[in-house]
């Protein structure tokens, strides 16, 4: 049962366009964000909480990598990364400290940004010779 799932996980990945793979992103970060937000803070989650939270921080530098910084003069992605930036910098401390505080700002700013790229993707096709044009 598990296979067929992650042989569709690898289907719906790879034929991907960029739009759907920064949702798929955002998905994930928040998916593990929000596993840890709901985990108390005792000792005995550490580990599991900590593996959230490196797919949280591993997801959020996909986001980093997807960045075009010769886009508009790359203002965008430049303000784009120093909040990708501070978040990491955030789970960072969540992992040091285990305050969870910290996840619940993040994943307001995750799920603030989903919508918006949700929204840009829906506004965007692609034609026939690969370049993307607002529809």
């Amino acid at each position: 049962m598990n296979m067929g799932y992650d042989v569709y996980k690898t289907a719906n990945i790879e034929t991907a366009d960029k739009g759907k793979l920064l949702i798929i992103c955002y998905d994930v970060a928040i998916k593990h964000g929000s596993i840890v937000a709901e985990m108390s803070t005792d000792f005995k989650n550490i580990e599991e909480r900590n593996k959230h939270l490196y797919k949280m921080n591993d997801a959020i530098s996909e986001l980093i990598s997807s960045l075009n910084f010769d886009v508009a003069g790359g203002e965008i992605a430049t303000n784009l990364y120093r909040l990708y930036e501070y978040m990491q910098y955030k789970i960072s401390m969540a992992i040091a400290h285990r305050d969870h505080s910290h996840i619940k700002e993040i994943l307001v700013y995750l799920n603030d940004l989903r919508d918006a790229w949700k929204i840009a993707a829906q506004n965007v096709r692609m034609t026939a010779n690969g370049t993307y044009v607002a529809v």
